[in-house]
């Protein structure tokens, strides 16, 4: 019977490749005609036929290929040109590869692979596949190896499913590792947020206490002088004393800045208006030897911020810079236009949107880790005593965060520092420099409700106010007030603390006062405005506010001013 010609139910002996076999010309090699093949050849590709799994027979020292159906798919497009060819032709990039494994299994070796990666050319193309080979020596009926059966598993869609899945897992891997740093740094943040507040907390309260006194003391010493012009120990003894409240509130108003808590006055400026007119100061405050670059874009946005408080910290910063680079050298003031992504504000105390970054670069000696994470501390210095008060920077983080922005230091030892001050892009219209009109007269006739809770700065108001010719009329609080004032009481206008005990506010009094007719204006006083004037302590123009403390001469300028532009 011929060889395969009987399927006996196989479906792999009457397959494609068992008809193909069974038709080619098998003399024109050294197998010789199929009806003399040795009978150990004939069983192991009956054997090969049935296997579901792609094979392929090399017989003989050049390793003729007779292979099954599942190793014709395997072959693409080199099917069925494989059939009876030798192997080192079938497959010639592959060659010496296949030289290897033939001489190896005819000298009665194995030889396994787990994911081989070979280039092949199935189909005309080089393409990288993976595969998992196994390679065993066939025996011939001299029970001596006379070919080798491989079996041919393609493993290049699960090799490359590892390798996305791996790249996922490294992908996933460094996402979670930015998103643990991105929270470790929002959660430093915050923790330094924290720590920044509760230190603006106590400085802010003790600043308006401490104002109080200052008003007390500064009060009586200015009612002092006037009643002893002619005594000059103690106009001498006086102004040396004033001097001194001066400097306190000075140091008062630094730790407001801080805390957040000082009144701003902001209106709409181009960072170039605001350099052209800080210049001159500039250069005078840091000498001649340092050289100021000064780099402002033309087409800058506009800001919405207080003027003086933006250039106080230029000029801390720029003295800070002096300092740091011993008084040589060259400080560089930039700005730029620029967009905060969601990514960029990652960790960081600001929203995403458009900023204006204004920044401050110098070279001088930097400063370690350790230093720069606490130089926004109040008191904090690392200048010699007696040349630093440790509030400059301070001042700057509180004064920025105020005027909704942001802060950024970043320095490296013995490279210099940059300061970076972030503030909301505004699209108002440009504020025009406004003349203040001269107050022709500081005194008059007209009744004033003094509403303060502090009587040590109570009794001194009244003193400069009726000195100055006014009808003065008091109240402990806000209470008190407002009973006067439904009693009849008739003011031309009330001079209220911002903060007092009892249950009505310094603001209830103001909104009582806009709704009379014709409305009565309110001069508030204060050594913080805390959150009750308004948000983030952001003045409106239709408020009015002397702060903490001030002269008598301030006083009556101030109350002239406001009874003037009623």
């Amino acid at each position: 019977m011929q060889f395969l010609s009987n399927p006996h139910g196989c479906e792999g002996w009457a397959g494609e490749m068992a008809q193909r076999i069974r038709a080619f010309d098998w003399s024109a090699t050294d197998l010789g005609p199929i009806n003399q093949w040795s009978t150990s050849l004939v069983c192991n590709v009956q054997m090969m036929l049935a296997s579901p799994m792609p094979m392929v027979m090399l017989w003989g020292r050049a390793g003729y290929m007779i292979y099954n159906d599942s190793y014709s798919v395997f072959a693409g497009g080199r099917h069925p040109s494989l059939l009876g060819a030798p192997v080192e032709l079938g497959w010639p990039e592959v060659a010496d590869f296949n030289r290897h494994v033939v001489d190896t299994c005819l000298a009665g070796g194995t030889l396994s692979f787990n994911n081989k990666d070979l280039v092949l050319l199935r189909n005309g193309q080089p393409e990288t596949v993976w595969l998992d080979l196994y390679y065993s020596p066939v025996a011939g009926d001299n029970q001596q190896p006379a070919g080798v059966l491989a079996i041919v598993v393609d493993t290049t869609e699960l090799v490359k499913s590892e390798q996305v899945r791996q790249e996922l897992t490294h992908n996933l891997e460094q996402r979670v590792a930015a998103e643990v740093q991105a929270r470790s740094s929002a959660e430093d943040q915050l923790r330094q947020s924290q720590k920044l507040e509760a230190i603006g907390g106590l400085t802010g309260g003790v600043a308006h206490d401490f104002n109080n006194l200052l008003q007390v003391i500064a009060g009586n010493l200015h009612l002092l002088a006037r009643h002893e012009p002619d005594n000059a120990q103690v106009q001498r003894r006086v102004n040396a004393a004033i001097a001194a409240v001066e400097r306190g509130a000075k140091l008062s108003a630094q730790l407001l800045a801080f805390a957040r808590r000082q009144p701003l006055s902001p209106a709409v400026y181009n960072p170039q208006r605001i350099y052209a007119g800080l210049g001159e100061l500039l250069q005078r405050a840091l000498g001649e030897t340092i050289h100021i670059d000064v780099q402002l874009p033309q087409d800058s946005w506009s800001i919405n911020v207080d003027r003086n408080q933006l250039e106080n910290a230029l000029l801390n910063l720029a003295i800070n810079a002096r300092d740091a680079m011993k008084g040589e050298g060259v400080i560089r003031i930039s700005g730029e236009n620029i967009i905060l992504n969601p990514g960029d504000c990652i960790g960081k105390s600001v929203s995403p949107g458009e900023y204006v970054r204004l920044a401050v670069t110098d070279t001088g000696v930097g400063m370690p880790p350790g230093i720069q994470a606490r130089v926004f501390e109040p008191f904090f210095t690392t200048k010699r005593d007696g040349h630093g008060t440790g509030l400059g920077l301070s001042m700057v983080f509180g004064f920025v965060r105020q005027s909704g922005g942001h802060v950024e230091v970043s320095s490296e030892e013995g490279q210099g520092t940059v300061v970076q001050l972030y503030f909301p892009r505004s699209l108002g219209e440009e504020c025009l420099e406004a003349s203040d009109e001269p107050v022709a007269s500081v005194g008059g006739q007209e009744t004033i409700l003094v509403v303060e809770d502090n009587e040590g700065v109570r009794l001194t108001v009244v003193d400069v106010l009726e000195q100055s010719g006014y009808t003065v009329i008091t109240a402990e609080d806000g209470d008190q007030a407002m009973s006067k004032l439904k009693a009849g009481l008739q003011p031309e206008l009330i001079f209220t603390d911002v903060v007092m005990p009892g249950r009505l506010k310094s603001t209830d009094l103001a909104a009582w006062a806009r709704a009379q007719t014709p409305p009565v204006p309110v001069l508030f006083t204060s050594g913080h405005t805390r959150d009750i004037l308004s948000s983030n302590h952001l003045l409106s123009p239709d408020i009015h506010l002397l702060s903490k403390p001030y002269s008598p001469e301030a006083l009556t300028l101030r109350v002239r001013s406001v009874l003037t532009a009623r």
